[in-house]
């Protein structure tokens, strides 16, 4: 008789929860009026030309009807990341909209990795992550650094958007890379977007309509009674430092009471369940473990934990520090003397190295010897060029590099 009874209520609850779920999503087909969506498109800044295309209805049915509840984390999930994004865009003065990229891009996961082996926020394939400095072996993948690869990414950006003189060019050249670009502009005779999407991959033809329709549900998801889902506090409310030494992440996660998964989370540039020794290292915790964390400092426990202020290693004693990263000075080697690199930007690690050049014959360039440690960009900036001049200059492409010792090209300048 109770198993009867069982069964009935299960099958009671079933009905209503499939009741609830159809209404649901009646609801939310009611709340989508063709003509409302294509003039809050209309009335929208973005950098790119918006168009309401099929594709684009499709796009925005999808995550406004059919996809509700990933949406909705979605939406949550923005609260981690598009802080470091917007800041980054405003440092650069780049389009503000350009974040949502990110977010067609990885979902703004930064441990997402494609079936191709793209990975991080932005999908950076290894080649290229390696030619903007990024450093990736068995335990590091800084394509995964939220900071290190949007830094990465809008510099990219920057230079597709030169390249091209158009946002949504270059965004698809983002997608697909340089010379699909070049190849469908040719053929289509034009630089306008949505004449040469047809001469373009298919996923790169769909690329600049999801951006559209995820900058829609980003401005209009409340039109869509779209509630965002937000994150635990522990990953909303965090402090960062420097840490010279290994730090095991299931210690850390037995010692401090902190599930393993949210450290992952918190520092996914780590593969390997530990931030391996060294000072270019980071730990991110929320705020009160960190103060946990800070107050065992001078205990002898293995977890030491610094701040580089001034080019000094100092330890921490309080939380009011750990607030932001102080990063040490890159230095290179002058014969005895140690001085700042100009113009380079701080995520890379430069070693100290022979700066030496070799003045060949050749009247319009000199050679440069690549270095342990050095990626194309060190080389670039050393020499106040472009990258993709650099790369030019010498027939490089994402997939043919320098290694170690091979002469670069330098265009003299005059």
């Amino acid at each position: 008789m109770n198993t009867i009874k069982c069964i009935t209520l299960n099958i009671v609850m079933l009905s209503l929860g499939l009741c609830l779920s159809v209404a649901g999503y009646a609801n939310a087909k009611d709340l989508f009026v063709d003509s409302e969506v294509e003039q809050r498109i209309q009335s929208m800044s973005s950098s790119i030309d918006l168009r309401y295309t099929a594709e684009v209805k499709k796009r925005i049915k999808q995550y406004t009807i059919h996809q509700r509840s990933a949406s909705e984390l979605l939406l949550g999930r923005i609260s981690i990341y598009f802080p470091l994004i917007e800041s980054k865009l405003r440092e650069k003065g780049m389009p503000d909209d350009l974040k949502y990229l990110a977010v067609i891009e990885s979902g703004l996961i930064p441990h997402a990795k494609s079936g191709a082996g793209a990975a991080g926020l932005w999908q950076f394939m290894k080649p290229t992550a390696r030619m903007y400095g990024m450093k990736i072996n068995r335990t590091v993948d800084q394509r995964r650094d939220p900071e290190i690869s949007t830094e990465a990414a809008l510099d990219y950006l920057q230079y597709l958007y030169e390249k091209y003189d158009d946002w949504a060019l270059a965004m698809g050249a983002y997608n697909c890379g340089p010379g699909n670009m070049n190849r469908a502009i040719r053929k289509a005779n034009s630089t306008d977007f949505y004449k040469v999407a047809k001469y373009l991959p298919r996923e790169t033809r769909g690329y600049v309509p999801k951006f559209i329709a995820m900058s829609y549900l980003m401005n209009y998801y409340y039109s869509h009674d779209l509630t965002p889902k937000m994150p635990h506090s522990n990953v909303l409310n965090t402090a960062t430092s420097r840490v010279v030494d290994r730090v095991n992440f299931k210690k850390l996660s037995a010692k401090y009471q902190l599930d393993l998964e949210t450290i992952r989370l918190l520092n996914p540039t780590y593969i390997r369940n530990f931030i391996p020794n060294g000072p270019e290292h980071k730990l991110t915790l929320p705020t009160d473990k960190m103060t946990d964390f800070l107050s065992g400092v001078e205990s002898a426990e293995p977890l030491i934990l610094y701040n580089h202020i001034n080019g000094k290693k100092r330890m921490l004693s309080d939380l009011k520090e750990v607030n932001s990263i102080e990063v040490l000075p890159l230095v290179e080697i002058e014969g005895p003397i140690m001085r700042p690199i100009p113009n380079i930007p701080s995520r890379y690690d430069i070693q100290p190295k022979n700066t030496e050049v070799y003045q060949l014959s050749d009247k319009k360039y000199m050679y440069h010897t690549l270095r342990r440690k050095e990626s194309l960009l060190d080389v670039a900036n050393k020499y106040d060029m472009e990258l993709v001049n650099l790369m030019e200059v010498n027939s490089y492409t994402s997939h043919s590099l320098p290694t170690l010792g091979d002469p670069i090209k330098i265009i003299r300048k005059e």
